[in-house]
């Protein structure tokens, strides 16, 4: 007689690396929650579940070997009711355990509501066109070099302008063949065959306007195209991580862009 045990889905978390937009493989991580230990269950690819639990409000500390340590609050009137899933950007610290040390700026900027980067120098692939059939969006992606491989194993990328001052953010619903993937809206902007598809860094902006944005040190040059947004506006800034560190004025050398159309402003706010 076989016995079929059933457990609800209280929540799901997924823990990602903001510097590579990866899942973290690491599992010697630590919740709780006050003085209550958390004890979810690990499934791989970065997700923990936590199952027959109510589905109340609740925060909760993250402790993860070789990240800053984070504290979450989990609110379910802002996750899917069936599928309650929340993606948890974690920081390396300083010398991270498996990948080397990182770097830092980091300050503060009166309304700003996110903050993210790319390493413009280094895409993944290339755009070659976009298309759409039947309220279905496409996009179809080229290899680097002749003969490279497109692999997408991230759920969001940014797709850089030509001349590399901007980038607009697409999310993927699935990936259609290792050449084409399924896009969960269309793009906003008009786009060229050859720009570059490069992964998203994530920062961090709390609620007073304080903000951290770290990258892996990995190069003699580290030169990135800073993304925020402030007072409702998008802005772009150019950066070499090896250039600024530590605490940094954000307006400095920003752009304020229009929604994006491939057009852009010079104002500088």
């Amino acid at each position: 007689m076989s016995v079929v045990i059933r457990a609800r889905l209280s929540l799901a978390l997924r823990l990602i690396d903001t510097t590579t937009g990866r899942e973290l493989t690491e599992t010697d991580i630590h919740f709780d929650s006050g003085a209550e230990v958390l004890r979810p269950m690990f499934k791989g690819d970065g997700f923990w579940v936590f199952t027959g639990e109510s589905r109340e409000d609740f925060s909760m500390h993250i402790k993860a070997r070789g990240y800053d340590e984070l504290d979450l609050d989990v609110r379910y009137e802002k996750l899917d009711p069936k599928l309650p899933i929340c993606d948890v950007f974690l920081m390396p610290s300083e010398k991270n355990r498996t990948a080397g040390s990182v770097i830092e700026i980091h300050g503060n900027l009166s309304k700003l509501e996110s903050i993210e980067a790319v390493a413009v120098t280094r895409p993944i692939c290339v755009f070659h066109e976009a298309s759409a059939r039947r309220d279905v969006y496409y996009m179809n992606l080229m290899p680097l070099t002749s003969g490279g491989r497109v692999v997408i194993d991230n759920m969001r990328y940014a797709l850089v302008s030509e001349d590399g001052s901007r980038y607009e953010v697409f999310g993927i619903a699935e990936s259609d063949n290792p050449t084409r993937v399924v896009l969960e809206e269309p793009l906003k902007g008009e786009h060229k065959p050859g720009e570059r598809v490069c992964r998203i860094i994530y920062g961090r902006a709390g609620p007073e306007g304080d903000y951290t944005l770290k990258v892996r040190d990995d190069g003699s040059t580290l030169p990135h195209l800073i993304r925020f947004t402030a007072g409702g506006n998008e802005y772009f800034r150019p950066i070499d991580f090896h250039q600024e560190s530590g605490e940094i004025d954000l307006m400095d050398n920003a752009i304020k862009v229009l929604p994006y159309t491939g057009k852009e402003t010079t104002d500088h706010e």
